[in-house]
């Protein structure tokens, strides 16, 4: 990305944070410490922000201090520990346990993954905004994100600078089976938010770039999610909505796969998270319960929101070296069936990220690579 001063002495900062969000456990510490080494390496012991590093209560006095002690001493400082609420990482009461198990079963892709995993979507939903009113804009970070490069632009200075709401890095596409239903979620909330403010053209807008924020692709009957799938689609009420309707067995299944800023890295306006009409969906994404029951998760949720809800010039990219664990290795998944298999979703070469929109590598790298390799053209 485009280089920048620091901010001149004296000159205000911004109230921000980068806050991170993990757990207590031998391989989650390790990723943890390769993470914060590289966001103050890289960028934070430059700009000394905050470091907030949520977890659930796991985090005991000893572990607080072998990763504090991982962290130099000129950033020690700025590194904090906050224990979260009892209840942000329990089922709540409007969530069938008993059909949410059902679902979790089925498996019918590799990424479906559990209940945690589901919970910690939900989290960065409806729970985050309650442990950033203290500041202006935050950054999230997974524990097992790294910053490939230096950074010298005060990112938050950015943010305000820019008149930001959202900023992301990575651009992906989601799995259309686990977000099964959300484009129609959020046309319900477009027309909701219509009936509010009254605004029947902003609605017409939304709706129609809310088309461009998905891809559409058929699942035939010969495909192996399609009957697991179906299964799950049972379960929740034929269409996934609790209406009636199995898909017919010999016909093809219509799913649509959400854009999204990849965001286990963001910056964002806390302020925007907090306006009545972004509660509202906030809330309404909680109850309508498919979180739980498919995987709708916390980055086509949020991106989506940024992108039918804030002005298109309070949301960008910024762009520099960063990579997330997914993009990094390989990792041990099951099958629809249960048995254990490797899946790997890494680029295929080492100048590129996973990002949908960059470009692909040049001609003479691609071939270089396949001539090392040994690969045929």
């Amino acid at each position: 990305m485009a280089t920048s001063s620091a901010p001149a002495i004296g000159a205000a900062r911004p109230r921000a944070a980068v806050v991170i969000l993990t757990q207590n456990t031998d391989v989650r510490k390790a990723y943890l410490k390769t993470t914060l080494y590289f966001l103050f390496k890289h960028w934070n012991a430059r700009f000394r922000y905050p470091v907030l590093i949520f977890h659930e209560g796991d985090y005991d006095a000893m572990s607080q201090r072998e990763i504090l002690l991982g962290v130099r001493m000129e950033c020690r400082d700025l590194v904090s520990f906050v224990a979260l609420d009892a209840d942000d990482f329990k089922v709540p009461p409007h969530i069938d346990q008993d059909r949410m198990r059902r679902c979790l079963a089925l498996k019918p892709v590799p990424y479906w993954r559990n209940d945690k995993y589901r919970l910690m979507c939900r989290w960065w939903i409806t729970e985050l905004p309650k442990y950033t009113s203290g500041y202006d804009y935050v950054m999230r970070l997974d524990d097992d994100s790294i910053i490939e490069e230096p950074v010298s632009r005060d990112l938050f200075a950015y943010m305000a600078d820019s008149n930001l709401v959202y900023a992301g890095n990575i651009i992906h596409t989601d799995c259309g089976i686990c977000c099964h239903g959300m484009r129609e979620f959020f046309s319900d909330q477009i027309a909701k938010a219509a009936a509010a403010d009254g605004d029947a053209a902003g609605a017409a807008r939304r709706e129609a770039l809310l088309a461009t924020l998905f891809t559409s692709q058929d699942i035939p009957p010969k495909a192996v999610m399609f009957h697991p799938f179906r299964q799950i689609l049972s379960i929740l009420g034929g269409d996934g909505r609790g209406g009636a309707g199995l898909p017919d067995l010999t016909k093809d299944i219509k799913i649509q796969s959400p854009r999204m800023f990849f965001n286990n890295f963001f910056i964002t306006q806390t302020a925007f998270w907090r306006r009545p009409e972004i509660q509202s969906i906030a809330r309404a994404f909680d109850l309508d319960g498919r979180w739980a029951y498919l995987r709708w998760g916390d980055s086509p949720v949020q991106s989506l929101i940024v992108s039918l809800f804030a002005k298109p010039d309070e949301v960008a990219t910024v762009k520099f070296a960063y990579s997330k664990r997914l993009t990094r290795e390989a990792f041990v998944g099951e099958t629809v069936t249960g048995a254990k298999e490797i899946y790997a979703y890494t680029p295929a070469f080492y100048c590129q990220t996973s990002c949908v929109t960059d470009p692909p590598p040049p001609e003479e790298v691609v071939k270089a690579a396949r001539d090392v390799a040994g690969a045929p053209a």
